[in-house]
Parts: structure tokens; C-alpha cells; sequence
């Protein structure tokens, strides 16, 4: 079976932890409901697309009953989303690092589904802000068994800060941490999918948790460490030996805002899952405040998802649509012209 899991943490109303996409008022309402229209977005993408997949959400806070006038409670009956209270935070302190130090809550999730997933499953951790373009493919499960696990890995080059840390620098903590570090060079993979099979859900959760008490140990000595969970889990990745860049084909972190970074290339439309970090405050907005109730059910109208999103075609693509339109209006005119001549 295909399960989907996400999660979302809600900090309480004098919490204040940063996130670069929608500041650091993370304990007000407003601030939170971006992450919930994520999160039903990503699962009404998926029963769309998955209609046979388990749905899983963990919580630390029940849902709010409505947002934006949408009631949550029918979307999550729709979607079959069962809904998991959190037994443990896993918070870093607050000097650990800048940003992010609710992200260490994944591993409370591996924990968790220890308990509830089988060996034989395919598991896709997500983040919330990630949606199904194409339904998972047989020759997506295949790989999953194939290579256990599955990584969406990032062209980094070596010296670039990558959340505090260069890969040259993470090299040096991975072999310091594990004298036996089988690489020689760290490649990071990105912590919005954890993609494996059931059975590797407890190695990954075990090493995880290891390498996260030995990264609070050396912040304590002052020394470096792992300062979010994607460094974490690349670290685990080498160590147990998984393949990196497997999961590329299959997903990427597009970004759309074309006043800061933008690298959509056309190739989108393949993709299975859509990561989209800087749709939160706008399609994602957008597409959630366009759910109808038809037939005694909420879908959602929005006409075209990707423009949504803030994916446009390539070119290429128009320019070719725009080719053949133009091909089918000179053939309906030879058409008429030859039927008067006769």
C-alpha cells in the first residue's frame, strides 16, 4: 500500500519560530492557516490521483473547523485523512539555530509510524507544501523496492551554505560523528520527501534519532553540528547506503516567484509531486478559496492548476501550440476555399 503522511505542528500564541516563506509569527492563527490549506491541498491531490492510498496527518493541535469558510472536517472525512496526535515534540533549543528547529519533529513521525506501517508498504513522507501532479507509477513503487529508499538530492556546490553548513563542512561532522562515514563526498538531500519502503522506517528512525541526541551533544560543547533535519537525514542516507539523486525524476522544489528565484524549465508537467515553498501565501491560497460543494461533496474549480501554482508552459510548449492552432485555422480555410471551388 501507498501511504502519504504529512505533518504540521501548531506553535503556541507566544511561540515565534522563523520560516523563510511565511515569517516568524508561527503562534497566530492567520499564520498557521497557510500550512493547513497546504496540507488538504496535498492530500485532495492525492485522493484525486491515489484514490486507493492511506492518508496519515500528525498534530500535535486538531485542525481548525473551518478556513476561509471550508470546512475541514468534510474535506478530511472526503480524503479518508486519519488524523494522529503527536506523542512527542522534538523541539531544538533555542540557541541551536536560527530557524527551522521545529523540523526535528519528522523524527517523532518515523517513531510513530514504526507502529503503523507494514514492511511491504511504500512510504512518502511529505511536505505539506507539496502536490501530486501524476499518480504514483508503477515505475515509481518499482524503484522504491528496488533502491529502499528513495532521494531527492541537490546540486550543491561544495562550498555553498546550505542552511549554515557547506558540504565540505557537513563531510567533517559526518566523519567526526562516524569514524567508519562511508563517502567521501557529502551530497544533500532535501528533507521535503522521505520516500522507502515500511521495512526501512525504523533504521532510518533509529539512526535519526541517534545523530540528532550526538548533534545536541556537540551544540552544548559548542561544537558543529547538524542544524536542521535535512542534514540529518542526508548523514543517515550515506551511512545506511542509499543511492542519492533517485528520487529526481520524480519530484523537485520549483520555485515561482520570479522576483527572487525562479527555475521552472518546461519539464514540470512529468513530475509526479510538485514541491512549491513559495506558493504558500499565493497558490495555495488560491486554489484552496476555490473549493465548491458539488454534489454534496467540496471540489475544488480551480480552472488551471499549474498557472495556480505559478507554473506557466515553457516556450517551447506555446510556441508548439500555437503552431498547430494556427496549423488547424489554415486547414479549416483550405477546407472551405476547396468546397467553393467545387
Amino acid at each position: 500500500m501507498n501511504v502519504i503522511v504529512t505533518w504540521m505542528y501548531c506553535s503556541p500564541i507566544n511561540e515565534s519560530i522563523l520560516h523563510a516563506q511565511v515569517g516568524k509569527e508561527s503562534g497566530t492563527q492567520r499564520t498557521q492557516d497557510y500550512y493547513w490549506r497546504c496540507v488538504f491541498l496535498l492530500f485532495e491531490s492525492s485522493a484525486r490521483l491515489n484514490p486507493n492510498a492511506r492518508h496519515i496527518l500528525f498534530v500535535n493541535k486538531s485542525p481548525p473547523r473551518t478556513i476561509d469558510g471550508i470546512s475541514l472536517d468534510k474535506l478530511s472525512s472526503q480524503y479518508n485523512i486519519e488524523v494522529i496526535k503527536l506523542q512527542s515534540i522534538t523541539k531544538s533549543p533555542s540557541d541551536y539555530y536560527h530557524a527551522w528547529n521545529t523540523q526535528f519533529i519528522v523524527l517523532d513521525v518515523l517513531d510513530q509510524l514504526k507502529e503503523e506501517v507494514g514492511g511491504s508498504d511504500n512510504i512518502f513522507i511529505l511536505d505539506s507544501d507539496i502536490i501530486f501532479n501524476e499518480a504514483i507509477s508503477n515505475e515509481l513503487m518499482n524503484d522504491i523496492e528496488s533502491h529502499k529508499a528513495l532521494l531527492y538530492s541537490i546540486d550543491y556546490s561544495r562550498n555553498h551554505d546550505i542552511n549554515g553548513l557547506t558540504r565540505v563542512e557537513l563531510l567533517e561532522i559526518s566523519k567526526e560523528m562516524n569514524s567508519g562515514f562511508p563517502v567521501d563526498d557529502f551530497v544533500y538531500s532535501g528533507g521535503e520527501l522521505i520516500c522507502c519502503r515500511g521495512s526501512e522506517i525504523s533504521i532510518i528512525a533509529d539512526m535519526g534519532r541517534k545523530a540528532y541526541l550526538t548533534s545536541l551533544e556537540r551544540h552544548r560543547e559548542g561544537r558543529a553540528k547538524f542544524n536542521e533535519e535535512a542534514h540529518l537525514l542526508s548523514y543517515v542516507y550515506h551511512t545506511l547506503g542509499y543511492q542519492p539523486y533517485t528520487a529526481n525524476k520524480y519530484v523537485k522544489r520549483i520555485w515561482t516567484d520570479r522576483s527572487a528565484y525562479y527555475n521552472i524549465d518546461g519539464s514540470e508537467c512529468d513530475l509526479v509531486m510538485w514541491h512549491l515553498p513559495a506558493e504558500k501565501k499565493a497558490g495555495f491560497l488560491k486554489v484552496f478559496r476555490s473549493f465548491r460543494e458539488v454534489d454534496s461533496t467540496l471540489k475544488l474549480t480551480a480552472k488551471n492548476f499549474a498557472r495556480s501554482y505559478g507554473i506557466e508552459e515553457s516556450i517551447s510548449s506555446k510556441l508548439l501550440r500555437y503552431l498547430k492552432t494556427c496549423a488547424r485555422g489554415a486547414n479549416r480555410l483550405l477546407h472551405r476555399l476547396t468546397r467553393r471551388r467545387a
